[in-house]
């Protein structure tokens, strides 16, 4: 066995649905953080080389899957942390950060807007959320993300649909605040 051959192809057959994964359950579009984690899941990956390609390919997958899940709950974990101490760090008095108010521009705009689709993407439902994430991150077709999560390619279709209009109504709610009232 050519263990870097092996290795290559066990990278070029999970590397896209990893990643997807990773901006699904990372912080909605940290790309750097999904490709740190899925380095990880390939790093380990490589160091249990032998015991990953004699599984199936499903067996593959899931092994993979498996580790990725596990990673991706550390991380929120260091995240929650993290952003615990940067709220103590915050209250502190003589340590504080100051409060500048920036002027209302185009890049504010835009990042209140982000903000705004990060939120209503941290609501949608985990199905939607992960299929969302694969379809626009892993920039995988129905069917493949139906392979990847054993679900008919009809019903990635829905989910998506579901995720997108509960986006829109977002935005629209943010763009239009007087529809609200």
């Amino acid at each position: 066995m050519d263990r870097e051959a092996e290795f290559r192809r066990l990278y070029e057959a999970h590397r896209v649905a990893v990643h997807a994964y990773f901006v699904a359950h990372a912080a909605w579009g940290d790309r750097q953080l999904a490709a740190d984690l899925m380095q990880e899941v390939f790093l380990r990956a490589w160091r249990h080389l032998d015991k990953v390609t004699g599984l199936p390919q499903d067996g593959q997958r899931g092994w993979l899957f498996t580790v990725a899940r596990n990673l991706s709950v550390d991380s929120a974990r260091h995240q929650r942390t993290a952003d615990g101490a940067q709220r103590a760090l915050e209250h502190e008095p003589s340590g504080g950060l100051a409060s500048v108010a920036a002027p209302a521009s185009t890049a504010v705009l835009a990042a209140e807007r982000a903000t705004v689709v990060a939120a209503a993407i941290a609501k949608l439902p985990e199905q939607q959320r992960v299929t969302l994430a694969m379809a626009a991150a892993g920039e995988l077709n129905s069917t493949e993300i139906g392979v990847a999560l054993g679900v008919p390619a009809g019903t990635v279709r829905y989910r998506l649909s579901l995720a997108r209009r509960t986006l829109a109504e977002a935005l629209g709610d943010y763009d239009d605040p007087q529809e609200e009232q």
